[in-house]
């Protein structure tokens, strides 16, 4: 890409960095032929390009890759750097993005444009070369920024936000990212701007989790399996592994993964409510069912899994506590765990309950879960 009248071995304060990027554009990508997708995110890149090309000292595309890329903007007067920069955000946000849209539908271009707009402020040295390969802490905040920004909003970092003054009209404070305080505009009424950015990125301090509305199928299941030395399988009454363990139906996934885990010298342990103590009971009788008979047949399904199969490596226990989840774990290190819903109408059915797979990245809650699963199997008592 061209400098943009930036010289290099030079060091620039204030400039200003304009990240664009079309949401979701693996929907236009899909749904046209890929010389109509190119020129849909060409006409993209060329308005954004129009909104600082010629009107300050130094301006320019430093780096564009097919659906998005960055623009810097600076200028000898911050305020010059300012004012063409934040107004080639809030233009392209609030006028270019309705008439790309009307454009894209006069040329065909099947798929809805969504645009995603960051602003950020920074020194910068430019080393001379591709201004594509040129990087620093603060062009990677700046491209976080964007990607971490909704759809249709233009968010600008709190250095921005100082020194916009009245061009800062409409902007919301929404919260923190990567420690630094966020200003989004939003082209819906008040107060959209912070719900947007609440569904975008959540509350404050959140960790990431990999969610599903229900259970995993068998065949995902198994996947988790195949990646252990050693499997725990906590719940109630395990009535569905037994269940996977012990059929009848073909494919049985997961009962050959299972099978793959005690070949290659592996355990499966699984842990069962005791069917006599209180909270077997308890819990028997908020969900309107015979919870002893179920672990007592499960029980027997996983003896008839080890006299078929020889498998040694299956291990079954009986707790006292229950701990609130299901969860099964790889070598505790990957624990896909569903809290039950019990509730006091109809229960909810265990396959219909969200399930989440945590990971170490998933921090204190990931540690918070395990320790939970690793305090309950390091007292129990050996049914098989």
């Amino acid at each position: 890409m061209s400098a943009a009248g930036f010289q290099a071995g030079t060091t620039y304060e204030n400039v200003y960095l304009l990240f664009v990027d079309a949401a979701g554009s693996s929907t236009i990508l899909a749904s046209n032929p890929r010389d109509q997708a190119v020129r849909a995110f060409d006409l993209v890149q060329r308005r954004a390009l129009s909104r600082v090309e010629g009107r300050c000292a130094r301006a320019g595309v430093w780096s564009w890759r097919g659906d998005g890329g960055f623009l810097v903007v600076h200028d000898e007067e911050e305020s010059t750097a300012l004012h063409v920069a934040l107004t080639a955000g809030i233009g392209l946000l609030t006028e270019d993005l309705p008439e790309l849209r009307e454009e894209f539908a006069r040329i065909g271009v099947r798929g809805e444009l969504h645009l995603r707009i960051a602003l950020h402020k920074a020194t910068i040295s430019y080393p001379g070369g591709d201004t594509g390969s040129v990087h620093s802490p603060e062009i990677d905040f700046a491209a976080h920024l964007e990607e971490a920004s909704p759809p249709d909003c233009l968010a600008i970092s709190d250095a921005v936000y100082r020194v916009a003054g009245a061009l800062a009209e409409g902007f919301e404070a929404v919260g923190g990212f990567e420690g630094r305080p966020v200003h989004l505009l939003s082209t819906g009424p008040a107060g959209e701007a912070r719900r947007a950015w609440l569904t975008t990125s959540g509350l404050a301090q959140g960790t990431l989790v990999h969610a599903y509305p229900e259970r995993p199928s068998q065949q995902q299941k198994a996947r988790l399996v195949d990646t252990a030395s050693e499997v725990i399988d906590l719940g109630t009454a395990l009535n569905t592994c037994a269940s996977f363990l012990t059929t009848t139906e073909r494919p049985a996934l997961y009962r050959e993964a299972v099978l793959r885990l005690l070949a290659r010298g592996g355990t499966y342990r699984c842990v069962l409510l005791d069917p006599d103590c209180p909270a077997t009971k308890a819990i028997g009788e908020l969900r309107g069912e015979d919870l002893a008979a179920k672990i007592h047949g499960s029980l027997a399904r996983f003896a008839r899994f080890r006299r078929r199969h020889g498998a040694e490596g299956l291990h079954v226990y009986h707790t006292t506590v229950f701990p609130g989840f299901a969860a099964l774990a790889a070598d505790l290190e990957l624990i896909l765990y569903s809290p039950y819903l019990l509730g006091t109408g109809t229960p909810v059915e265990r396959a219909d309950m969200p399930h989440y797979l945590l990971t170490p990245t998933a921090g204190r809650l990931f540690t918070d879960v395990r320790s939970t699963v690793a305090e309950i199997v390091g007292d129990l008592r050996r049914v098989l």
